[in-house]
């Protein structure tokens, strides 16, 4: 039941910090940009910057959305054969070895912002829902293999 709990707290946190601003950008005292995670690599993607857009979809949406399928799917299907269970366990390793990439980034170039002095840089609500996912995952994750 807790497991479950989990899953879908982690889900709701992933599509808050997708969705919510993460950072807002101070220029001069004057101008301020926010930026979601979505928006930047929507914004990336239209300014012909591809690859990096593609990098940012695949760590950011991809791999915290495969983690929590297949802990899902680990969880919705108790019946599973162990070579299964195994294979699914596998899976999820090496996805964790990812988990925090995102939050690292975000904050590096939150430190390397206020450090230049070209703009002031504030992590806004985004950042930490996508940080609850994170550890909501990793959480489940460790409940899950656990039990296995």
């Amino acid at each position: 039941m807790l497991v479950g709990f989990l899953i879908v707290s982690a889900a709701v946190c992933l599509f808050l910090g997708l969705t919510l601003p993460v950072v807002r950008l101070t220029r001069l005292y004057v101008w301020t940009d926010t930026f979601s995670i979505t928006s930047v690599i929507w914004t990336l993607f239209r300014d012909g910057e591809i690859w990096l857009s593609a990098i940012l979809f695949i760590f950011s949406i991809m791999f915290p959305a495969l983690k929590l399928l297949y802990l899902l799917a680990i969880f919705a299907m108790p019946g599973m054969s162990d070579a299964k269970r195994a294979g699914n366990l596998a899976h999820l390793a090496w996805l964790g070895k990812w988990s925090m990439l995102d939050v690292l980034v975000l904050a590096l170039i939150i430190f390397y912002v206020k450090s230049s002095g070209v703009a002031d840089a504030v992590a806004l609500p985004g950042i930490y829902f996508f940080a609850a996912s994170v550890i909501l995952t990793m959480i489940t994750s460790s409940r899950i293999q656990k039990t296995s």
